[in-house]
C-alpha cells in the first residue's frame, strides 16, 4: 500500500506515536477527574446518614419533651415546647431547622424564631480577598473555574426537585415532609432557586408512637461542592505535572529511539548513492543498548556488501579474461583455416576449435556454478549423519572408475555427527579426489582420514604425488587458479574447483587448508587437503545413513 492511500495516522512519525502512546494512559486519567457524580452522591449519601442520626435524636427530644406541655389528645406541639429545645436547635451548625404541626403548619424556623442568619460573610471575604491578590491567583482561580465548568458539562444533570421559599410556609411546600407526618422518614436532595444544592431530612415527632409533628433538617451542599471541587482540582494538578513529565520522557524515549535510526537510515542511504566503501557511524556503534547493536551489524553488512561489490567486480574481470582466451583462440584458428588449403592442417585446426569450444562450455559451466553457490547454499537440505560412513561410501563408490590408485580410508573411533547438505560436501570431496589423483602415480595410495578435534570434525585427503610448493598453499584457492601436471593436456580444468570447495566449506562454517606430508627427514613425500566442519551438538539430530 503506498503512502497516498494509507491512513492518515498510520503516516504520523514514529515519534509521535511513541508519544501519543505514553500520553494516552494519563490523558484517559486525567479526562477521568471530570467525571465525579460517584463520588459527590456518595459524600451526599453520608452526609445525608448523618443528618438522620441527627434528626431521629432532635425528633425523639422534641416529643419527649412536649409530653409535659401538651395533653396527648391535641396531637400538636407546644409554643412551649419549642421555647425549651430552642437552644438544642440552635447548637447544630450550618444546618436550617423547620418543626411542623400535623396540619402542615410551620411552628418554628431557626433562622426567623432563633435570630440565625445564613452565612454570607465567607463569599464577601472571598471576593475581598480575590480582588486584593495579583495576577497569579486570578490565573489559578481562572484555571480552577475552568475545571469545575468542564466538569459541570461532564457530569451527569440530576433532576432534583426544587424548594420553593413562601411566606406560607406549608409541609407540601418542602420534599419529605408531609411523608413524614404520615410516619415516614424522608431524606432528599433539592436545588433551591439559585441551583445549589440542599441536603434535607424529614422526621416525624413521635410520642407514645403518635405523630406529633413533623421536623425537617436542611443544609447546603454547596461545601461539599466545593470540596469535591477542591479534591478535583488538586488531582489535577498533580495529574498535568504528570502528564508533563511524561510528555518529556516520552519525547526524550522517541529521540533516543528515531534520532539514530534517522541517522542509520541517512548514513545507508548516503552509501547507496555516493561513491562511499563504508558506513561510518561512531557514535551509535559505541552505545551499548539495541540501537548499537544494530548500528554495528548495518555497518558490519555495509562492509560485507562493499566486499561482495568488489569481489563481484574481481569475478566478473577474472571471467573476462579466462573467456577471452579461447575466444582469442578460436579466432586465430578460424581466421588460419581460411587461408589454409591442406585438409590435415584443417583438420587439425578444427580439433583446436573443438577443444577450445570444449574448454568454454567447461569454463561457463563452472563460472555459473560459482555464482550461484550463495544461492544455493541457503536453498540445500541439510542432514545430520555420520561423517565415519559417508566417507567410507564415498571411497568405496569412487574405488571403481580409479582403479589404478589405492583408496584408503582411516575412520575415527567414534561416531562423528556433522549437520551438512550431503551433495556439497560430497562435490567438495570429488574435487578433492580428483586433485589427489591428477597428481598420483599409478599404484600409488589416497587416505581419507577421519578425525575430531577441538569441536570440528576434519576429514584429510593425502596423495603421494609432488606436493605442493609452499608459496602457493593458499594461491591454489583463488579463481581460475590452475597447476595441473606436466602430461595434462591445456585447458582440461577451469581453475574453479577449489574456489567453489572452499566457499562450500565456509558456508557449513568449516574451511579448507592444504598442506604437504612429509617425513622424517622433512622431505615432502605428497600433497594434503583437510576439510573441516562443525560437529552437530543437538542432541534431538538423528543420524541418516
Amino acid at each position: 500500500m503506498s503512502n497516498k492511500y494509507r491512513p492518515h495516522f498510520l503516516r504520523l512519525s514514529l515519534g509521535f506515536r511513541i508519544i501519543a502512546v505514553a500520553i494516552f494512559p494519563v490523558g484517559a486519567f486525567l479526562l477521568g477527574l471530570f467525571y465525579v457524580d460517584q463520588y459527590r452522591e456518595t459524600v451526599f449519601n453520608a452526609e445525608l446518614m448523618a443528618l438522620e442520626r441527627q434528626g431521629e435524636t432532635l425528633a425523639q427530644t422534641i416529643g419527649l419533651t412536649d409530653a409535659g406541655y401538651s395533653q396527648l389528645a391535641q396531637r400538636e406541639l407546644s409554643q412551649d415546647t419549642m421555647q425549651q429545645v430552642a437552644q438544642l436547635i440552635a447548637s447544630i451548625p450550618d444546618a436550617r431547622i423547620r418543626v411542623f404541626q400535623p396540619d402542615g403548619s410551620l411552628i418554628l424556623d431557626s433562622v426567623s424564631a432563633i435570630g440565625l442568619a445564613a452565612p454570607q460573610s465567607a463569599i464577601t471575604t472571598t471576593l475581598e480577598i480575590s480582588q486584593n491578590k495579583g495576577s497569579s491567583y486570578r490565573l489559578m482561580q481562572w484555571v480552577r473555574d475552568w475545571v469545575n465548568t468542564l466538569s459541570t458539562l461532564m457530569s451527569s444533570k440530576q433532576d432534583y426537585p426544587l424548594i420553593r421559599e413562601t411566606r406560607s410556609d406549608q409541609a407540601a411546600d418542602y420534599p419529605g415532609v408531609s411523608r413524614a407526618l404520615a410516619g415516614e422518614v424522608m431524606p432528599f436532595i433539592a436545588r433551591d432557586r439559585a441551583g445549589q444544592v440542599v441536603l434535607g431530612i424529614a422526621v416525624p415527632i413521635r410520642n407514645l408512637r403518635v405523630v406529633r409533628g413533623a421536623l425537617l433538617i436542611t443544609a447546603s451542599g454547596d461545601q461539599i461542592e466545593k470540596d469535591v471541587a477542591a479534591v478535583q482540582y488538586s488531582f489535577f494538578q498533580i495529574s498535568i505535572g504528570v502528564l508533563f513529565a511524561t510528555i518529556l520522557i516520552a519525547y526524550y524515549l522517541s529521540r533516543s529511539i528515531t534520532r539514530p535510526i534517522s541517522q542509520l537510515a541517512k548514513a545507508a542511504d548516503q552509501v547507496r548513492v555516493s561513491n562511499s566503501k563504508q558506513i561510518y557511524l561512531p557514535r551509535l556503534t559505541n552505545r551499548s543498548d539495541e540501537i548499537g547493536e544494530l548500528a554495528r551489524d548495518i555497518t558490519l553488512m555495509t562492509k560485507e556488501l562493499q566486499e561482495r561489490a568488489v569481489a563481484t567486480a574481481g569475478f566478473a574481470a577474472d571471467v573476462a579474461h579466462e573467456i577471452k582466451n579461447p575466444l582469442t583462440s578460436l579466432k586465430s584458428a578460424v581466421e588460419t583455416m581460411e587461408r589454409l588449403k591442406d585438409p590435415d592442417q584443417q583438420k587439425r585446426l578444427l580439433e583446436v576449435i573443438h577443444a577450445d569450444v570444449i574448454r568454454l562450455d567447461r569454463l561457463i559451466t563452472d563460472i555459473s556454478a560459482a555464482s550461484r553457490i550463495d544461492h544455493d547454499m541457503t536453498e540445500a537440505e541439510y542432514e545430520t549423519l555420520n561423517l565415519n560412513d559417508m566417507v567410507a561410501g564415498f571411497a568405496q563408490s569412487r574405488q571403481l572408475a580409479l582403479e589404478h590408485l589405492n583408496l584408503q580410508v582411516i575412520s575415527a573411533d567414534h561416531p562423528v555427527p556433522v549437520r551438512i547438505a550431503v551433495d556439497r560436501i560430497v562435490q567438495i570431496l570429488d574435487n578433492l579426489l580428483t586433485n589427489a589423483a591428477s597428481f598420483s602415480p599409478p599404484d600409488s595410495c589416497i587416505q581419507f582420514t577421519v578425525a575430531t578435534t577441538k569441536g570440528m570434525a576434519v576429514v584429510s585427503v593425502t596423495d603421494q604425488g609432488p606436493g605442493i610448493p609452499e608459496n602457493k598453499l593458499n594461491a591454489i584457492f583463488d579463481r581460475f587458479y590452475s597447476e595441473r601436471p606436466s602430461g595434462e593436456g591445456f585447458g582440461q580444468h577451469s581453475g574453479l574447483g577449489l574456489s567453489i570447495s572452499l566457499k562450500i566449506a565456509e558456508a557449513h562454517g568449516g574451511s579448507i587448508e592444504a598442506f604437504n606430508v612429509k617425513d622424517d627427514k622433512d622431505a615432502i613425500t605428497g600433497a594434503g587437503m583437510r576439510l573441516t566442519l562443525p560437529l552437530s551438538s543437538s542432541d534431538n539430530d538423528t543420524f541418516v545413513s
